[in-house]
């Protein structure tokens, strides 16, 4: 990865209004999530999803998650569990903007084992994922912004993503 992490965050959060791009991430990641849907675990696979896309755009120098293609995230979880960095390490820094506090609970609040089952299921859905993304939009790359749309519940004002 050219440059690092922290590099890469600075860089987005200049190019995009102040915005951590972990926080940009865990929207789109709560729509695969709920796709995905791991019964009791939601919160932990959206940040653990969130996240992966998070290690995929400073890898790939990604400044817009929608730009990010959906293989490239699931390539993500292998490559950081057999390089064993420490979260919250230098190497491996901790998100600061507003949804920061979700990756505490599951990087720094968790054991080592769960951290690793959480991204373990996080590669999955993102496997399953980009299958089916590939299936319904066969004219190209599957990335997020392909695959997921932004929805706002017209009575609570609400923004979320789901699938498309």
């Amino acid at each position: 990865m050219s440059g690092g992490v922290r590099e890469f965050v600075d860089q987005y959060s200049s190019e995009n209004d102040g915005r951590d791009p972990f926080d940009d991430c865990l929207m789109r990641a709560g729509g695969v999530a709920s796709w995905g849907y791991d019964d009791g675990h939601s919160e932990f696979l959206s940040t653990a999803i969130a996240e992966v896309m998070r290690l995929a755009m400073a890898r790939h120098g990604v400044m817009s998650v929608a730009n990010l293609r959906i293989d490239s995230a699931r390539d993500e979880v292998s490559r950081w569990v057999e390089t064993h960095p420490v979260p919250g390490s230098t190497e491996w820094p901790a998100p600061v903007g507003e949804r920061a506090q979700s990756w505490r609970r599951l990087f720094l609040d968790s054991g080592p084992e769960d951290v690793r089952l959480h991204l373990g299921r996080a590669e999955s859905v993102l496997s399953e994922f980009a299958v089916e993304a590939q299936e319904r939009h066969p004219e190209g790359v599957a990335t997020f912004g392909t695959s997921t749309r932004k929805f706002v519940n017209p009575v609570t004002g609400v923004t979320f993503y789901g699938i498309v």
